[in-house]
């Protein structure tokens, strides 16, 4: 599960917004308010920017995609919320080749968070990450389930302008996002049911944090990862809520081994042939449109997104019995109703750059995240 889904959907505040301007949204900028640019990531970048707000959440993302037909995710987290500060939770989850879904979630002591001084390392108890900006090694156990792999990409990580989202006149509440090893080829092993599994396939990593409470400015997702020998595309994006206009705010970024192409904001996502889903109760959509655009040129990639496997409630998800998640939980449990779906199948590239004129075909997966 995406990390700003597990522990973000809370407090609702009920404000009458009618007749009050919309406020404005700041996406991925330069800090002199010019369109972002891609920057390098730093190490800096890289490491925890930890902050005083309740609301405050920090999350590494690995996902893998397995030639062998598994999918292998890791969610660590640094979250105030709940009764501690700083404290650090993994999520570990494998879809089997038979989409059976096998998951384990833990929080963690503060104490237990320990970041190296002089590279790039985090460790929580016995479980370990390491690297820099192209490759990162995991090497995670937890209640019968692992993985050990090494995400290796060609292509240095990246963020756009300051990496940020901000919301409102005053810039106070802001969403930030980086993509380490952006173009990852995945080796290692995972461990599930008592084997140990060779794993090889592609990968995607992102870093992001946010100080604030998300209902108040998000409200769907659609994130978006299609990988080829040729190139990828990485499509983050939400819609705002109804006081920052509904804007859709999220980073498309086309790839290949060479370097990044295109990193844009200028996106669009629509979606087609809705059904009701009754694991969630929501409208899902079959199929998603995502069109981006830029200097360099434009793209589209017209997704069937009916090939689900995996279907999370976010709420059912959290242990209600545990101590440390009881506060989380309980905020929830009244507010929204969160649900997460994933698809994958193959997908086909279609670009009009100025370089060149391509379909390329590949593997995509999808992500829906409705908030409520």
């Amino acid at each position: 599960m995406k990390k700003w889904i597990i522990f973000s959907v809370l407090v609702i505040i009920f404000i009458n917004q009618e007749g009050k301007a919309m406020e404005p949204v700041y996406p991925f900028l330069e800090k002199d308010g010019s369109p972002g640019k891609i920057h390098n990531l730093t190490p800096e970048d890289m490491t925890l920017h930890p902050n005083e707000s309740f609301w405050y959440t920090e999350s590494y993302f690995f996902i893998a995609y397995l030639e062998s037909g598994q999918v292998a995710y890791l969610n660590l987290i640094i979250s105030n919320m709940g009764l501690k500060k700083n404290q650090p939770a993994l999520t570990l989850t494998i879809i089997t080749p038979e989409r059976e879904r096998l998951s384990t979630e833990r929080d963690f002591p503060p104490d237990l968070l320990i970041l190296s001084e002089d590279r790039f390392a985090i460790r929580i108890g016995d479980n370990f990450l390491a690297g820099d900006d192209k490759n990162l090694s995991l090497e995670i156990k937890q209640a019968g389930l692992g993985m050990e792999l090494g995400f290796s990409s060609p292509v240095p990580g990246f963020k756009l302008g300051e990496g940020c989202a901000y919301f409102g006149k005053d810039k106070n509440i802001y969403y930030c996002i980086n993509y380490p090893a952006p173009r990852a080829r995945v080796s290692g092993y995972i461990f599930y049911k008592d084997k140990k599994v060779p794993a090889s396939g592609w990968g995607y990593v992102d870093h992001c944090w946010f100080n604030a409470n998300t209902v108040e400015f998000e409200q769907q997702w659609h994130n978006f990862k299609f990988f080829s020998p040729e190139k990828n595309l990485i499509i983050t994006s939400f819609e705002a809520t109804e006081k920052y206009g509904n804007k859709l705010v999220g980073i498309a970024s086309l790839l290949d081994d060479r370097g990044i192409i295109l990193a844009t904001t200028e996106l669009k996502v629509n979606e087609f042939n809705h059904e009701f889903e009754p694991t969630g109760k929501k409208s899902y959509p079959r199929r998603i449109l995502f069109e981006f655009k830029s200097p360099q040129g434009s793209g589209r990639i017209d997704f069937n997104s009916s090939n689900l496997i995996e279907k999370m409630d976010v709420l059912e998800k959290l242990n209600k019995g545990a101590g440390e998640k009881a506060l989380k939980w309980m905020i929830q449990k009244f507010i929204a109703k969160p649900f997460y779906y994933r698809s994958v199948g193959p997908a086909e590239l279609q670009l009009n750059l100025k370089s060149e004129h391509s379909k390329v075909s590949g593997d995509a997966s999808c992500e829906v995240i409705f908030i409520k």
